[in-house]
């Protein structure tokens, strides 16, 4: 919190927080919140893989054992159907926008020019073409 409290203003923080346990006064300030929600299905895959491949979290002998647990909400972090819920409560809120991975992967411009738009950022189109073409899945595996 001290580090937090230090970075200059307009910071960009990235977490997987619920907003019931974010500090209420979040929602009564100009703070500007981006949600991206993913479909649970994909979800599902990824996370899957993630537990997987990852030493630190138990990992599952086979899919149909992950599935229920993630239907269930028995992982690390909890259900994601929860958590979709949780955000749902402030889907009408100004100051919090929603968009899904898959929606930033189809058309990954537009994507970025609404949340550009959302947080007041000015950029010029070239601006969007670079990016979209460093965070392509390519880029960023080559990258990696």
């Amino acid at each position: 919190l001290k580090r937090l409290k230090q970075l200059p203003s307009r910071r960009i923080l990235v977490s997987h927080l619920t907003p019931d346990v974010l500090p209420p006064s979040i929602f009564q300030s100009k703070a500007k919140i981006l949600v991206l929600l993913r479909n649970p299905k994909d979800t599902a895959v990824s996370y899957y893989h993630f537990c997987n491949n990852l030493p630190l979290l138990p990992s599952f002998a086979s899919w149909d054992e992950y599935f229920e647990a993630f239907m269930n909400g028995k992982l690390a972090w909890g259900s994601y159907f929860d958590y979709l819920v949780k955000w749902n409560k402030h889907i009408d809120n100004e100051t919090i926008m929603t968009i899904s991975y898959e929606e930033l992967k189809e058309d990954p411009v537009l994507g970025m020019k609404k949340i550009a738009s959302f947080f007041g950022f000015s950029l010029c189109e070239d601006d969007f073409s670079r990016i979209a073409e460093k965070t392509s899945f390519k880029a960023m595996k080559e990258k990696s």
